[in-house]
């Protein structure tokens, strides 16, 4: 369901038009990135101690595999504490990159043209609710005049 169809049962009254601008305001900020649901979530990969630590990160930044060949328990605890750390850095890195890389750039010249339309409805949608105030009140005076 819509946020407009939501506002619409929620008060399906809506003499200032308001839940039509607010709606408004979300379908433009929503054309701004649509994650496309056919695309694969991007994976980051990382390598250290001459390829023998590798690692595989996923969104939103977390390790999915980490591969250590037997060789490399040779090392000394802080050396190793030092190759998965650097392979982890590279992993995530390259995630990072892979994902802004999917993303791609959000067109805002777009977004602000929209959201300006959007504005000068909203002015227009306030200055019709104020005039129907304005000559409501003027009815009840009037009204109250008369008795």
């Amino acid at each position: 369901m819509s946020v407009r169809e939501e506002v619409e049962m929620t008060n399906p009254i809506d003499p200032s038009g308001l839940g039509g601008t607010l709606s408004d305001v979300v379908a433009a900020l929503g054309r701004v990135h649509r994650p496309s649901g056919d695309q694969e979530s991007p994976i980051g990969t990382g390598e250290a101690a001459d390829g023998r630590i590798r690692v595989r990160a996923a969104l939103p930044g977390r390790i999915e595999n980490l591969e250590i060949e037997p060789s490399v328990l040779r090392l000394s605890g802080e050396e190793l504490a030092r190759e998965i750390e650097s392979a982890v850095n590279a992993a995530l890195a390259d995630l990072q990159r892979r994902a802004v890389a999917a993303a791609g750039p959000a067109d805002l010249g777009a977004l602000t043209e929209q959201l300006k339309d959007v504005q000068f409805n909203a002015e227009r949608q306030f200055a019709k609710l104020t005039a129907s105030l304005v000559e409501a009140q003027e009815q009840l005076t009037r009204r109250a005049g008369d008795r």
